[in-house]
C-alpha cells in the first residue's frame, strides 16, 4: 500500500513539474492549471493512501 501511495505521489509531482513547460510557451493556459491542479490532486492522494497504510497496521 505504501509503495502505491508513492507510486500516485510521485505521478502527481511529474504532472506538476509538468506545468513548467507553460512559461516556455509549449503548453496553453489551460492545459498549465489542468497540469497544476491534477498534479496536486494526485500528490494528495498519494499522501492519503500512504497515511491509511500507516493507520491500518
Amino acid at each position: 500500500m505504501k509503495k502505491i501511495g508513492w507510486t500516485i505521489t510521485g505521478i502527481g509531482a511529474i504532472l506538476a513539474l509538468g506545468a513548467l513547460l507553460y512559461p516556455l510557451n509549449v503548453i496553453d493556459k489551460t492545459l498549465c492549471i489542468y497540469l497544476l491542479l491534477g498534479g496536486a490532486g494526485l500528490m494528495f492522494a498519494g499522501s492519503m493512501f500512504r497515511a491509511f497504510s500507516l493507520l491500518k497496521r
